[in-house]
């Protein structure tokens, strides 16, 4: 039990109110998570500088292209993009290259490919970087993402990329009922 003016047990004012706002001055800085870095948006001149926009191409193109390049850039590797958390600068099958650099290399604005939590690849844009690594987000995206991106997860950031006019699945589709349609004529 602790009497009136008695300070053995307890820090004194100074040093309460000193280690209160050093707590808060650190929650500012992020260290409390994801949930605080919901404010965090990415700067559109850093992505349109970091990020390569798409080519469009025709749907059988973009892989085509895509391993074409490469084959012609040791160190690179490509990906289709599926969903639209990258709209307007990625589209659903969009195919990335991707290419590894350092950690330390990496700047905001750039798009980064890393393992996010569901343990598949994710392509999103780097907003900030933090003690735990990266903070990422979708370019459509209201909030950044739970997974920081670190190098042990990250895969590469992305150098190039070639957008199909309509998804390649589509495309097959068209393309066996035009066929079929062809074929069926006497």
């Amino acid at each position: 039990m602790q009497r009136n003016g008695d300070s053995r047990n307890c820090p004194s004012g100074h040093v309460f109110r000193w280690c209160a706002g050093g707590l808060i001055a650190l929650s500012g800085f992020g260290w409390s998570g994801c949930a605080t870095q919901t404010a965090v948006r990415f700067s559109p001149a850093a992505v349109a500088a970091m990020s390569p926009a798409a080519e469009v191409v025709q749907p059988f193109d973009a892989i085509r292209l895509g391993k074409q390049y490469v084959a012609a850039h040791p160190g690179t590797d490509f990906l289709v993009g599926s969903g639209d958390s990258m709209l307007p600068l990625y589209k659903d099958h969009t195919v990335v290259v991707t290419q590894k650099i350092a950690m330390s290399d990496l700047r905001p604005g750039m798009t980064a490919v890393y393992i996010g939590d569901a343990g598949r690849p994710v392509a999103h844009v780097l907003v900030k970087k933090t003690f735990e690594g990266w903070v990422a987000m979708g370019v459509g995206n209201a909030e950044c993402d739970a997974t920081p991106v670190t190098e042990a997860n990250l895969l590469g950031v992305i150098v190039k990329a070639f957008e199909p006019t309509k998804s390649p699945m589509v495309a097959l589709l068209d393309e066996a009922v035009l066929r079929a349609s062809v074929a069926a004529m006497p």
